[in-house]
């Protein structure tokens, strides 16, 4: 069995149908994480997409066999984390759909963002894994990805409901104390100042 040539190319806007459609595949593999993340509408996510072909440090790739869009990838430069000097290129949404899997897919979309952090002066390229897609994490793994962190995320009311049980002051409480603290202070010196 020969494998088809697999062409990676910047994704044009008569792709897109195709790019929503394989970022809903992502959305259902994600499954139980679809509750922690924040909605998407398909007008915004088509929206961003045709933002990116704007932003020279970002590009949306689309893969093609056979002149079928068989996979995607959206690549940006960023700070490799926030108090680094170093960029790092970053790939998200990775995604071949099942009839094109175990035919270099991936590995033509990771080098085109090889390419594209060599074309931009950069060291490192990035990405993001659900923990429970083993074969994806092994994919990576095969590749040379080393884990750096574990990238956690929670609705900000979860997060207060389960603070408010930890008995934790909310940040509006916080400055309702500094506010006191501040007045108590103002007119503390107002006094030695009569």
């Amino acid at each position: 069995m020969t494998r088809a040539s697999v062409l990676v190319r910047t994704a044009c806007p008569d792709d897109l149908p195709a790019v929503l459609e394989m970022w809903q595949e992502l959305r259902v593999i994600g499954g139980r994480l679809e509750r922690a993340t924040p909605p998407v509408s398909k007008d915004g996510a088509m929206d961003r997409l045709l933002a990116l072909t704007e932003d020279p440090d970002s590009r949306a790739l689309v893969a093609m066999v056979d002149g079928r869009v068989a996979g995607m990838a959206v690549i940006n430069r960023t700070k490799y984390a926030p108090l680094f000097d170093q960029d790092a290129v970053h790939v998200h949404y990775l995604h071949v759909r099942s009839p094109f899997r175990r035919r270099g897919v991936g590995k033509a979309l990771l080098a085109a963002a090889a390419a594209f952090a060599e074309e931009i002066g950069v060291d490192h390229v990035m990405t993001s894994v659900l923990p429970q897609l083993r074969e994806t994490n092994r994919f990576y793994a095969r590749l040379g990805f080393s884990p750096v962190v574990i990238r956690r995320s929670v609705p900000v009311a979860v997060l207060r409901r389960r603070l408010a049980a930890e008995g934790v002051a909310g940040a509006a409480d916080n400055l309702l104390v500094r506010r006191r603290t501040l007045r108590r202070l103002r007119a503390a010196v107002a006094r030695v100042g009569d």
